[in-house]
Parts: structure tokens; C-alpha cells; sequence
């Protein structure tokens, strides 16, 4: 795909999620339910001591997020649009070298269809994954639209190192390995 291609298509997929993200906002102006707005602060420890064959990655996920939630004119969920913020390590389980992840910072808007209230999809931007260890970076940032049902990339702009290992499932363990060479 050549470069000039690939950003139409970027800017065709961010103007569709930002058309979409107006739709709700539309909504309650014509006499929908407004949006609620939480906040949720998460810390989660995902191990495996195997991922890497000799040894393990732990990551250490400290995450808020601020939610809104978008109804439709009868009170159904439509939208979710959450700005995550994470502080994160990841460590060598065997050599106990611990390295951030940080600064972690993405918007995710999940749609759901308002009949059945099953989440549709899933569109990320931002940065989901950064850390530096010297001259090595790993970092997962960009553009990407995921099956809400099935966790299947659907559209990638960007590097996905770690998003890849999950594609098509939805159990971030499964992520781990895409550790392995920078906690060497």
C-alpha cells in the first residue's frame, strides 16, 4: 500500500469514529437520553510463567479511565468512549528486571447494537503499550478497529506488536510473549 493510500485510508477510518462519536451527541440534542459520565481506576496483575520459555512476564497494569456512555432515544446503550490512562511495569520473573510501561494513554469507543446490547466494535487510538529499555523501544500505538464479538483486527494503522498476539481473542495473557525480548 503506498504511503499517500495508507493516509487516505487513516483519515477515512478517523472520519468515520469521529462521525461516529458525533451521532450520539446529535442524539440527546434532538431529546435522547444524555450521556453518563464515571470514572474507574483498575490494577491488574497478568502472569505467565512460561511466556517466554525459561522464564516469565508479569505485567502490572495500574489503569484509570474516564467513561462516557451514549444511549439512544429509548434508553439503550449505544456507545462507550473511555480515555485510559495506564502506569504500568512489566517484569522478568526470573531476573526480577522490572522496566514502565508509561506513558500509556488511548481513547477506546466501543458500539453496541442497541437491540441486542452485544458490543459491535472496538476502535483504539493512541499509545497502548511503551517501553524503553536503552536503545530498544517497544510500543504499540495507532489506529485500530477490532470485532466486538471476536476480538479480530479488523483495521491496523501502525505498530501493533502486542495487539497482534491477542488478534482474534480477547485474553490480554495471550499478549505476554510480545515482552520477552526486551525483558532479555
Amino acid at each position: 500500500m503506498t504511503m499517500l493510500r495508507r493516509g487516505v485510508v487513516v483519515a477515512a477510518v478517523t472520519t468515520l469514529a469521529l462521525a461516529g462519536l458525533a451521532a450520539p451527541a446529535r442524539a440527546e440534542a434532538a431529546g435522547g437520553t444524555p450521556p453518563t459520565r464515571t470514572e474507574t481506576d483498575v490494577q491488574v496483575v497478568h502472569s505467565d510463567p512460561v511466556a517466554c520459555g525459561d522464564y516469565g512476564v508479569e505485567w502490572n497494569i495500574d489503569l484509570h479511565s474516564v467513561n462516557l456512555t451514549f444511549f439512544d432515544q429509548a434508553g439503550r446503550r449505544v456507545k462507550l468512549v473511555q480515555h485510559i490512562t495506564e502506569d504500568n511495569t512489566v517484569r522478568n520473573t526470573v531476573t526480577g528486571l522490572t522496566l514502565p510501561d508509561s506513558p500509556v494513554d488511548f481513547v477506546q469507543t466501543s458500539t453496541f447494537d442497541p437491540e441486542t446490547g452485544l458490543r459491535t466494535h472496538i476502535f483504539v487510538v493512541g499509545t497502548s503499550v511503551n517501553v524503553r529499555r536503552g536503545s530498544q523501544h517497544l510500543v504499540d500505538r495507532g489506529p485500530i478497529l477490532i470485532d466486538g464479538q471476536t476480538g479480530r483486527i479488523l483495521f491496523a494503522v501502525g505498530p501493533h506488536p502486542i495487539r497482534r498476539l491477542i488478534d482474534g481473542s480477547f485474553d490480554i495473557r495471550r499478549a505476554l510473549p510480545g515482552f520477552c525480548d526486551i525483558l532479555r
